[in-house]
């Protein structure tokens, strides 16, 4: 009888030293919520982040370029070289326009599209604009999967951006980055690159640039490259370059609607006299072009065109090349201190 007692007091008090220490250990018991469930369970991992749906949206949009052209050997003329070029494309609309770089397709006698589901079609040359370094091709398919668009994307620096293409014959494939910047650069007279960080390689050309959503945004064309020798060009990682949707959208346009693009020009050439100023000062201006024809000279300061004012060299550009051909601007100049007004017809850049 003795030894059962004894049993059960060092069993009451095991238990209760058990239970001290549960108690210490889980404190929501102290509350009477109950032991929580997920006590015995793995911890919840924070939740990922993916752009999956983006690229499920543009993917089937982005197709694989193959074109055949034919070269004359450098070292035997007479023997020609049958060259095949790689590259992407856009699917612009469902009845077939696709848009894909210039450079890509220049001089082909063939070009094969190579869609995602695996189908391949030959494919036309509507026009093209060597100035965007961009072209217009049309395939004899109905239904295709366009790529989404949005009138106007509002791209911005910071936003992230994903490349899709086919570089080096990989298949689809697809790099992030960020718009670096959106500006000239230096690079050209007639619009603003996009240039990002996301990598860009031999095939990536002519393939989309879309935002999170799988949004298009442009166009990738290529990756900056510099010179370290006479005859070695090496390309810079990290700084690619894309042509702006709505420029890439308003050419492919034109070249559906006329068949190229025509742009106005007046053969002058100019820098901004202070930036965030009006005045653009005339550093050059081409022999038997509209721009001396009209009476324009070196070191002129132009106020405005046809009254607008000349607080941006790119506007100012951007107006006369958009200009229709033929038509007459009115330059209002300071020339050594005195306001005059030149009259100049435009004429089409060639």
């Amino acid at each position: 009888m003795l030894k059962t007692l004894l049993f059960l007091l060092k069993s009451i008090l095991i238990g209760i030293i058990i239970s001290s220490v549960i108690l210490a250990l889980v404190p929501d018991l102290r509350q009477g919520s109950g032991l929580p469930l997920t006590l015995f369970t793995q911890p919840e991992s924070s939740k990922k982040i993916s752009y999956n749906s983006a690229v499920n949206a543009a993917g089937p949009a982005v197709v694989n370029i193959y074109s055949q052209s034919i070269e004359r050997s450098a070292y035997n003329r007479r023997q020609p070289i049958e060259r095949t070029s790689l590259g992407s494309g856009v699917i612009m609309t469902s009845n077939g326009y696709i848009l894909t770089c210039y450079h890509v397709i220049a001089n082909a006698k063939l070009i094969l599209v190579a869609f995602q589901d695996g189908r391949r079609e030959e494919a036309q040359i509507v026009g093209y604009d060597p100035i965007t370094d961009l072209a217009v091709l049309n395939v004899s398919v109905e239904n295709l999967h366009a790529i989404p668009q949005l009138d106007d994307p509002k791209t911005l620096v910071g936003d992230l951006v994903l490349a899709l293409g086919n570089p080096y014959n990989l298949g689809q494939t697809v790099t992030q980055g960020i718009v670096s910047r959106i500006n000239n650069n230096g690079l050209n007279n007639f619009f603003d690159y996009i240039q990002t960080d996301a990598v860009l390689n031999e095939g990536n050309s002519g393939g989309a640039l879309v935002d999170s959503e799988g949004y298009l945004v442009g166009i990738n064309n290529a990756n900056f490259q510099t010179r370290i020798s006479r005859s070695r060009v090496e390309s810079v990682d990290g700084v690619s370059f894309a042509v702006p949707y709505n420029l890439a959208k308003k050419v492919m346009d034109e070249i559906i609607a006329t068949g190229k693009v025509t742009r106005g020009a007046l053969g002058f050439v100019g820098a901004q006299e202070r930036p965030n100023s009006t005045g653009i000062i005339v550093t050059a201006v081409s022999q038997g072009s509209p721009a001396e024809a009209g009476g324009l000279q070196i070191r002129d300061l132009i106020l405005s065109v046809d009254k607008l004012q000349t607080t941006s060299i790119r506007d100012t550009l951007d107006y006369i090349s958009n200009t229709t051909p033929g038509q007459t601007v009115t330059f209002k100049v300071n020339r050594n201190g005195k306001i005059i007004e030149l009259q100049m017809v435009v004429a089409e850049l060639q």
